[in-house]
């Protein structure tokens, strides 16, 4: 019975979300290319609030629309474009090898490794979930006032620092008497550094980084990388803390989050304040 509570509760989101899709609206390239030049304009008016600004983004939409074909998995073999998928699918794999889904997953499992008992470890879990839910709102709130790269940046270097004082803890912490206070602080920081960055981060970067002719295709590649790296992670982790130990396992995630915070640094484009043409053209124009 508990069980079919839990997963009866998933349908409250589901319905939500099927109530909300009637009242978003179609995208203004979609209807500038439907033909629907009054539709897309109101839709525009409601983003933009000079009206030069809408009126140059309707131009600028309609040329690119002009010189578009249609896409096709040959369109992705152009250099730019090609650069900008294997950038989508690394981040989209390694994000998911920095240990987030192993905590949200594994949480009980990990704190009982660290001694607790299991109503402790289910409650400390409890707790991650909450800062996990209540840091994602926050980042919706700064996210366009902060940056898309700028939250990756402070909150993977969080990630590599609470990582390592996990991995710390499960080394010394026992020896040394530590409370496991400090290790359910050390999830928290890292779940908080986690859900403000790259959690909230990683699914607005990848549907506004990619140029438009080939944004559908692209997105479902890079979508179908990420559940990969979450069915990876998912299966590897008890294998992981088993034969590498707890600590050696949070060790391997604040290794993971090198390279990604490099790729965002060197390779990705800022896409905060950009028109989907802007951004196509960073892409393009790139070697």
């Amino acid at each position: 019975e508990v069980w079919s509570g839990m997963l009866g509760m998933e349908t409250l989101p589901a319905i939500l979300f099927f109530i909300i899709i009637f009242f978003i609206p179609e995208s203004p390239r979609w209807l500038l290319l439907k033909g629907q030049d009054a539709k897309a304009t109101n839709i525009l008016e409601r983003i933009y609030v000079s009206a030069k600004d809408v009126a140059f983004q309707v131009n600028e939409t309609k040329s690119v629309l002009s010189s578009e074909s249609k896409s096709e998995w040959s369109l992705l073999l152009q250099p730019g474009i090609l650069k900008a998928v294997i950038i989508g699918v690394c981040i989209a794999i390694l994000g998911q090898f920095m240990g987030v889904n192993a905590v949200l997953y594994y949480g009980p499992s990990i704190f009982e490794n660290a001694g607790l008992s299991g109503g402790d470890s289910l409650f400390y879990q409890v707790l991650v979930g909450l800062v996990n839910t209540l840091t994602t709102v926050l980042a919706l709130v700064i996210i366009d006032k902060v940056g898309r790269k700028k939250l990756v940046y402070y909150g993977v270097s969080g990630m590599v620092v609470t990582l390592l004082l996990i991995g710390l803890y499960f080394l010394f912490g026992e020896s040394l008497g530590i409370s496991s206070i400090f290790l359910l602080i050390f999830f928290l920081s890292y779940v908080f550094c986690c859900a403000v960055s790259i959690c909230a981060v990683v699914f607005v970067l990848l549907s506004e980084m990619y140029p438009t002719k080939v944004r559908g295709l692209a997105m479902s590649i890079a979508g179908f990388s990420l559940w990969i790296g979450t069915y990876l992670i998912g299966q590897l982790t008890p294998w992981m803390l088993q034969n590498l130990t707890p600590a050696g396992t949070f060790f391997l995630f604040a290794v993971m989050c090198v390279p990604y915070m490099l790729i965002v640094w060197k390779l990705v484009p800022e896409t905060t304040g950009k028109s989907l043409e802007e951004i196509e053209r960073y892409w393009t124009s790139s070697k």
